[in-house]
């Protein structure tokens, strides 16, 4: 808790602050980055559960190579010459080596772009420091993307105007935007903006909702399953870290969703389950956390297009 509110003090103090936090410790250990307690006596009471302690995930180091030894690390990376490195991450740390030597005395070259404009200058791989940035070499006082003159570039977020409401209504999945978006076009009510979420991406894309006038309400309508609920309470806390209001549920369109038939999914631990399910309105969780945790999913499509135009209660 105490690195928690270090960490992002505003989330923190936030009335959703335990939710936010589970939510948190789970995305870290879908990383790897740490392991969560298997045992549910390792957990607290409270709604979502914190665990009592998580253990931080360390690689274990291979030997250092002869290859690694006869590097000449740059002064940027003066940390590895006493570092413990894996072959693998020798290997990488030597192409960044090159683009330090190879921009030392051209200041232009280090005119900062984007992360995967960076990504293939220095490794003819646009996505290589996407993997890279969650890992060892990105570790306090190693890499940064400053030192590497470089920032996440944010996805772009499709959008349609509706009316001149002041809600955005987010959705998950393409068919149902279009679904949902066909429908609201005549009458829009309360909602000023529709926008494709495009499933992880609208982690990152939130950010690009500052671009949209008058907009001080964002709902989310996505999947029912452990991703679908992960992603706008992820993109809530991002939501909020840069100054947007967070990112509510569409309660009216989950309610539907939770009354079609679910379908095979993943089987969610209960204490996992009650923390993806917190992000849902209360009346919405335990329906919600039952689907989760007997293995089951319901996609959003099943409120299809024919359902919507018939169930008006989920229109604001």
């Amino acid at each position: 808790m105490e690195a928690f509110i270090a960490a992002l003090p505003g989330t923190a103090a936030g009335e959703h602050a335990r939710s936010a936090l589970a939510t948190l410790l789970n995305e870290l250990a879908e990383y790897q980055i740490l392991t969560l307690p298997s045992d549910p006596a390792r957990w607290d009471v409270g709604r979502p559960g914190l665990p009592e302690r998580v253990r931080m995930n360390t690689a274990t180091p291979t030997k250092t190579t002869t290859a690694r030894r006869q590097v000449s690390w740059r002064p940027e990376l003066d940390w590895a010459h006493t570092a413990r490195l894996t072959a693998a991450q020798t290997e990488d740390l030597s192409a960044i080596n090159r683009w330090f030597r190879d921009t030392s005395h051209h200041p232009e070259k280090r005119t900062p772009i984007s992360l995967r404009e960076r990504s293939h200058e220095i490794f003819k791989d646009e996505k290589r420091l996407d993997t890279l940035i969650s890992g060892a070499l990105f570790a306090p006082k190693r890499l940064s993307l400053e030192r590497l003159a470089t920032y996440r570039q944010p996805p772009p977020l499709t959008y349609r105007q509706l009316g001149n409401g002041n809600t955005l209504l987010v959705v998950e999945n393409s068919d149902t935007f279009a679904s949902l978006r066909s429908l609201l076009t005549p009458s829009p009510a309360g909602i000023g903006f529709i926008a494709f979420g495009s499933g992880r991406a609208f982690e990152a894309s939130v950010e690009n909702i500052r671009e949209l006038p008058n907009i001080n309400r964002i709902i989310y309508y996505g999947d029912l399953d452990a991703e679908g609920l992960a992603i706008p309470a992820r993109a809530s806390i991002g939501a909020t870290q840069r100054g947007l209001v967070p990112v509510e549920p569409s309660t009216e369109l989950y309610r539907l969703l939770l009354e079609q038939d679910p379908t095979p999914g993943e089987s969610i631990a209960d204490h996992k389950a009650h923390a993806l399910v917190a992000w849902l309105p209360p009346e919405l969780r335990a329906a919600a956390h039952s689907v989760l945790t007997t293995g089951k999913r319901v996609a959003q499509e099943a409120t299809n297009r024919n359902l919507l135009a018939v169930e008006a209660c989920w229109r604001l």
